[in-house]
């Protein structure tokens, strides 16, 4: 729970879940999916924009960074699946006529 009520992050995206999870169990309309998750970018964009020293941008920082790492690791990975995927494609495509 410390990491719920230290903010940042972690607290934008469980937010975001219990959010998601009302608007399943309610069956509400599909565009509140949608808007959930805008007014969640808002916040982490808005984030953005508050003091240096504010707690909230520290924390929003902070996730922000270790995504930045996990990204830069999964764009390789995921695009090298891809090519091999297409490679495959292409050679399935010519030995099937």
């Amino acid at each position: 729970m410390s990491i719920l009520y230290s903010g940042g992050l972690w607290t934008v995206a469980i937010i975001l879940g219990l959010g998601l999870g009302y608007v399943w169990a309610l069956n509400g309309p599909g565009w509140a999916y949608k808007a959930l998750v805008i007014v969640a970018a808002i916040v982490i964009a808005g984030a953005l924009f508050l003091p240096e020293l504010h707690v909230f941008r520290i924390r929003i920082l902070e996730g922000l960074n270790w995504w930045k790492w996990a990204f830069a690791i999964a764009i390789p990975v995921l695009g090298y699946g891809m090519l091999v995927r297409w490679i495959k494609k292409k050679a399935d495509a010519r030995h099937d006529t």
